[in-house]
């Protein structure tokens, strides 16, 4: 989908608060039976990045050539144990790759990463035998790129924050999955990291959310640490949009606006939210909608309606408050047919019905607004529009709390971010106490199988890959690891 860039300005205010030193923070447990082991290039010569695109926050990063190959090898000696390689993508991709492991020496092969329609700052795994583990301390692995276009990846150390989980690395553990403890400890840090806009936005709401909700310091630390990167001295917004391009302060379309909702809490008067508001009623129809182009989409609920209604509650602005609310009105449409549809275009078409992470859009759209304002607005229709809903996702639960990508479809695999999304839209509508306590249990049952698909360091697996693969991708059985779906899990979280 095509988004119009729609915000730009010259310099933004500082953060005040969030430069203002925090307290030393008491630390989860730690789980000493994981480690990373980082894995360092040899004699390897990278080419050069094309020209007008950029690595994030200016890291080290290394490309391999289609059919290239780069030797690594452990910093340290790998321990016994369950074996992990992984790797994360530096630059945007729109394509498919595989990464192809084998023993530097014997050529014995280890495995294959697949890394498909990615976007930056996403670590990708295969596991390895660990019988291979003597072998590969001594000879190393090479790494063999097959794909029609160049490979990047983060591949040195950063002098200014610890971005180790990002590196190449093994991931050595005696154990096959994590604990919440293993959780917290990765989402509350730069691990969790996401390209800004929507995927950076559903991180720093899950951590305002364990911040506000369990009083967790350490949430707030996290939050300044990933501003920090967005953020020069200066306070200009520096990144690269989805083609790895320089973007540096513009923000694009209605799904990027997500992350100025934690901002607006932290610092109210930064000048970069008017330019936002700015943008929206740039982008509003005739009948008030904001939306991109001619599609009314579920995203909309999200980053748009709660946004606005963040900065209209703290601004006590009242258009703005009664803009974020029409924009769900004008997003009813997508409850259809007893569907959640994703994306309904103005022409009268709709496309992906039931898409469990359209409907996570949809749910937390709603429940995060009407939580924004119901002690100022009615919102009572919207209360019932939001139950009605909630009925239409419960009633496609699978019998193991998640549910499936397409929800109504038996055969495609559950997807877990618009699984904890969901659970987390309800357990906001109960502990708000305008959705029934009956359906508790429904989230609970969903809480306890996530922790299945948590690594042993904490990453959150089994997420549905971003939408830029079509349909076909969507119903296929691809998962990944996925920062932003760790967010809708820790939102979960904070509601428990």
């Amino acid at each position: 989908m095509k988004r119009r860039d729609f915000i730009h300005t010259a310099q933004l205010g500082s953060f005040g608060i969030l430069l203002s030193p925090l307290p030393a923070m008491s630390m989860f447990s730690q789980n000493k039976e994981t480690t990373r082991i980082v894995l360092k290039q040899l004699n390897f010569k990278s080419p050069e990045l094309p020209d007008g695109q950029r690595i994030p926050f200016g890291w080290s990063a290394a490309g391999l050539l289609p059919g290239d190959s780069v030797i690594v090898k452990p910093d340290k000696k790998i321990p016994d144990g369950n074996l992990w390689f992984r790797v994360s993508v530096a630059q945007e991709i729109w394509d498919k790759k595989q990464l192809h492991l084998q023993l530097a020496n014997s050529k014995e092969k280890l495995g294959t990463v697949d890394i498909q329609f990615s976007s930056v700052l996403v670590p990708y795994e295969v596991k390895i035998n660990k019988k291979y583990i003597p072998e590969i301390n001594r000879q190393g692995i090479k790494i063999t790129l097959e794909s029609s276009t160049p490979f990047w990846y983060f591949n040195q150390p950063d002098s200014k924050v610890n971005n180790t989980a990002f590196l190449p690395h093994l991931l050595s553990s005696q154990n096959n999955t994590g604990t919440i403890d293993d959780f917290l400890n990765c989402f509350l840090s730069i691990n969790s990291t996401q390209a800004f806009g929507w995927r950076e936005g559903t991180v720093l709401d899950g951590l305002w959310q364990i911040f506000s909700k369990k009083n967790n310091k350490r949430a707030l630390k996290a939050i300044q640490q990933h501003l920090d990167l967005y953020f020069d001295k200066k306070q200009n917004l520096v990144y690269e949009n989805a083609r790895s391009k320089p973007n540096d302060n513009r923000v694009n379309g209605i799904e990027s606006t997500i992350p100025f909702a934690t901002l607006a809490r932290l610092h109210p008067e930064h000048p970069i939210l008017k330019t936002v508001v700015k943008g929206w009623q740039e982008m509003k129809k005739e009948n008030g909608m904001v939306i991109d182009g001619t599609m009314v989409s579920a995203e909309g609920c999200y980053t748009v309606a709660y946004p606005m209604a963040v900065i209209g509650k703290i601004w006590q602005n009242k258009a703005l408050k009664e803009n974020a609310l029409e924009q769900l009105k004008h997003r009813y449409v997508l409850i259809n047919d007893n569907k959640l549809n994703l994306r309904y275009y103005t022409e009268g078409r709709y496309t992906y019905p039931n898409w469990a992470r359209g409907a996570a859009w949809t749910l937390l759209g709603f429940s995060r607004t009407i939580s924004e304002l119901m002690d100022e607005m009615k919102v009572d229709e919207i209360i019932d529009k939001f139950e009605e809903a909630v009925k239409i996702a419960v009633s496609m639960q699978r019998k193991d709390g998640l549910w499936n990508c397409f929800m109504h479809e038996p055969n495609s695999l559950p997807d877990t971010s618009g699984s904890a999304g969901i659970s987390a839209a309800i357990l906001t509508g109960i502990n708000n106490g305008f959705l029934s306590e009956s359906y508790r249990s429904i989230a609970e049952k969903c809480w306890k199988t996530l922790e299945n698909y948590l690594t042993p360091d904490g990453f959150l697996k089994g997420v549905a890959q971003d939408n830029r693969g079509g349909v076909e991708l969507q119903q296929s059985d691809y998962r990944v690891i996925a920062q932003m779906g760790m967010g809708m899990m820790a939102q979960l979280y904070a509601e428990r």
